[in-house]
């Protein structure tokens, strides 16, 4: 049995939760009248992280060389995150204090976008070893 099984596991477990927060995000803030199609085919491609960290459950080894992809993925992550509550449009950041769920939304932006990713990126520099 490997060592870090359970870490990884966690980073597995956050990363899926993270998509799904996304999923619900973006379907909370569409404008008015618009499908949520165009919305969540622009996240899909965050569940890949979700599949990196399930191959690095089952087979670190194989599959380490994804570590470099993964790495920057997290990194352009945070980047547009910290971007994006800098420089939306206020009527933006209005629409999500106004709206009922923003209770999620706003502390999620925070701490699935930008402080996770940061853990779930350094958790993937000490798990899987080169």
């Amino acid at each position: 049995m490997e060592v870090f099984r359970p870490l990884r596991t966690a980073l597995c477990v956050y990363d899926a939760l993270r998509f799904l927060f996304l999923v619900g995000a973006f379907i909370v803030v569409q404008p008015e009248g618009a499908i949520a199609f165009p919305w969540l085919a622009a996240i899909s491609p965050g569940a890949l992280f979700v599949l990196v960290t399930l191959f690095w459950r089952i087979k670190a080894d194989t599959y380490r060389l994804y570590r470099p992809l993964y790495l920057a993925g997290k990194g352009l992550s945070v980047m547009t995150t910290v971007l994006w509550l800098f420089f939306a449009r206020s009527d933006t950041i209005r629409g999500l204090i106004f709206n009922p769920m923003a209770w999620f939304v706003v502390p999620g932006i925070l701490f699935f976008l930008i402080l996770g990713d940061v853990l779930s990126a350094w958790l993937a520099v000490k798990l899987v070893k080169d």
